[in-house]
């Protein structure tokens, strides 16, 4: 049985087009904003196949390959580092070369040679070191709009997309909890007559909203239990689609409820276009309720694909952008290996060490 999917309602009848109602168009429109979401991750489904497949074939192995290559150049620029004829400028950017390769590696991978070498050429300058952090966490702000912590390991983008997440959570659970305390406070305060007239009136409707999802429930429960069905085919398409309706009601999606009773027959588009503006109103409230942990879900799959990718947080996350993001992070990556790798060869040969470390003084802060 094809799947179906609910159509606008009260926009014509008897083939006569007609201006919808105010509980209408608000149906319509949550149902069009649910659809674009669903349509949303079913894409980000199908391309998190491929992308995980890139990314465990292709970024995993080159970042392996990477923290080697890296781990590899300290060793050499320490070993290098007692070179007759160096002079202290030279040294002082040998050191400074392990200080920073070091520190980008500690936040990679967890090696205690290289946390010890890079202890021991770190040369402490606590106001440089202050403002250059400062300048860093502010920039992250500015793109997060969000505070971050001191503690927040600012050269691990993992660590900071992770901790914005957590401090995202915490908010909404903050603020859960604030409207929460806000209504027990007015619950446990002497209440006008208006007021408890109000509260009941609240507490009514959210019964009836809750009704409402419970009555498509129960109807369909009473046409597809499998238990009544003595044609095994039968009993065995009923008991599917029974799957779907369970799972449809603990998620509370009345809109996949509708749709299987429209691919039931029980419902066509006519009834659904004379739907009275009280049940429709209970219906858009759990409709936004669905919308809004999709709009949820949604934000995850995207904020993981973010973090993945290393894709600039200020750019749409869209599979394209995402795509886009792998492939410029795996091909940079790639060429990194190779000037690291010739940086290697220029340590080990020696000749060619001192211009090296004239070139790199300059470069420092692009390796």
């Amino acid at each position: 049985m094809a799947k179906k999917t609910l159509s606008a309602i009260g926009t014509a009848s008897d083939g006569i087009a007609r201006t919808p109602s105010k509980s209408q168009k608000a149906f319509n429109a949550l149902i069009a904003r649910i659809e674009k979401r669903r349509a949303a991750l079913a894409e980000w489904e199908v391309f998190g196949a491929d992308f995980q497949r890139r990314f465990n074939e292709e970024f995993t192995p080159l970042l392996g390959r990477f923290n080697a290559v890296r781990v590899e150049l300290v060793h050499r620029l320490d070993q290098a580092y007692d070179t007759k004829g160096l002079t202290k400028v030279e040294r002082r950017t040998i050191g400074e070369l392990i200080t920073h390769i070091a520190g980008k590696l500690m936040a990679s991978i967890d090696d205690p040679a290289i946390a010890e070498l890079h202890q021991r050429y770190r040369t402490h300058d606590p106001e440089a070191e202050a403002a250059a952090l400062d300048d860093r966490r502010r920039m992250l702000e500015a793109v997060f709009g969000a505070s971050i912590a001191d503690d927040v390991d600012l050269d691990s983008p993992d660590d900071v997309m992770r901790y914005v997440r957590e401090q995202t959570h915490q908010q909404y659970e903050r603020e859960r909890e604030h409207q929460e305390a806000r209504e027990n406070y007015h619950a446990n305060r002497k209440k006008s007559p208006k007021r408890e007239a109000a509260e009941e009136r609240a507490r009514a409707e959210q019964a009836e909203v809750h009704l409402s999802i419970r009555e498509v429930y129960r109807k369909l429960a009473s046409a597809l239990h499998p238990d009544r069905e003595i044609d095994p085919v039968e009993r065995e398409r009923k008991a599917a689609l029974m799957q779907r309706v369970n799972i449809a009601y603990a998620s509370r999606s009345l809109l996949d409820l509708l749709e299987i009773q429209l691919e039931l027959e029980h419902i066509d588009q006519a009834a659904l276009d004379n739907i009275s503006e009280d049940r429709l109103k209970r219906w858009n409230t759990i409709l936004k309720e669905q919308l809004s942990d999709l709009e949820m879900e949604l934000g995850e799959v995207e904020l993981g694909f973010l973090i993945k990718s290393r894709m600039n947080p200020a750019l749409v996350v869209s599979p394209k952008n995402v795509k886009r993001a792998l492939t410029a992070t795996i091909n940079d990556i790639r060429e990194t290996i190779k000037g690291f790798e010739q940086y290697v060869r220029v340590v080990d040969d020696g000749r060619g060490l001192k211009p090296w470390l004239k070139q790199m003084k300059w470069h420092l802060a692009e390796i």
